[in-house]
């Protein structure tokens, strides 16, 4: 009986600490805006939360912001600033952007590596 108990104190406890561990980092994705955007990643798998880091090197009005629409985010560009948007997992497609003015776009695509 003793045996038993220490073993399923053991599952317990390790069970616990499987419960509280860390989720691991979101991966970081670079859009640099300059003449259109260019991706440091053309795509993410499903399912994986990303980090997307914006940085806008032109002045054109036209892109002082980018939208995300299927995520309902827009966000300001300043010229030469680190803009941080945090996409959740997603499921299989495109994950579209654009400027401001809808001029200037773009997409992420959402597919498995084989595909």
């Amino acid at each position: 009986m003793k045996v038993i108990c220490s073993l399923v104190l053991g599952l317990l406890v390790g069970t616990a600490h499987l419960a509280h561990a860390e989720p691991p980092a979101p991966r970081e994705i670079t859009i640099i805006v300059e003449k259109g955007y260019k991706l440091s990643a053309p795509s993410i798998a499903p399912g994986e939360a990303v980090r997307i880091k914006v940085i806008r090197k032109e002045y054109t009005p036209c892109t002082k912001e980018i939208v995300f629409p299927t995520l309902g985010v827009t966000r300001e560009l300043p010229v030469g600033q680190e803009v941080i948007i945090d996409v959740p997992p997603q499921e299989p497609g495109e994950l579209p952007f654009r400027c401001g003015m809808n001029m200037v776009k773009g997409a992420l695509a959402v597919k498995t590596p084989d595909a």
